[in-house]
């Protein structure tokens, strides 16, 4: 199986495709679609499906898993985050769509929801078996997909 995972951002949103095979997981690709905060809120909610869409064609994920937009104290921003969101589920059409809690993926990858950042990339190293995640961004994406694959084998 292979999933797109999503670390949704406007202004960086990551990505990472994981595939689960008999040998384990494997990362196909990851990065970070950047968007200009100069640049009107269409054009960077349309960078982001165009990038996201090309990742799509080709890699052809049989799931897409994102991570749930989190509150926390700005509501502003929690609201662009879910417009990018809103992207992603667009972009899945016609495959499988998990979402996720940041908690819930922390807890898939490490058994501990409150896990800190460096434990989550340690254990990112070592279940992709690499030592280069990328960008924070495009770690996190991983880690959804990761979280997506593990959830489907349960």
């Amino acid at each position: 199986m292979r999933v797109l995972g999503v670390d949704p951002g406007l202004a960086a949103c990551g990505y990472g495709v994981v595939e689960e095979s008999g040998e384990g997981l494997r990362p196909l690709a990851s990065g970070t679609v950047r968007t200009s905060s100069n640049s009107p809120l269409p054009s960077r909610l349309g960078k982001i499906y165009r990038e996201l869409h090309r990742v799509i064609q080709a890699y052809e994920p049989d799931a897409v898993a994102v991570e749930e937009v989190y509150l926390a104290r700005n509501a502003p921003s929690a609201m662009l985050t879910a417009q990018v969101v809103g992207v992603i589920k667009l972009l899945a059409e016609g495959r499988t769509l998990k979402c996720y809690a940041p908690r819930e993926i922390k807890k898939w990858i490490t058994g501990s929801g409150s896990a800190p950042k460096d434990q989550m990339l340690r254990m990112m190293e070592h279940l992709l078996s690499t030592e280069d995640l990328g960008s924070d961004h495009a770690a996190d994406a991983l880690a959804v997909a990761v979280c997506a694959l593990f959830d489907e084998g349960r």
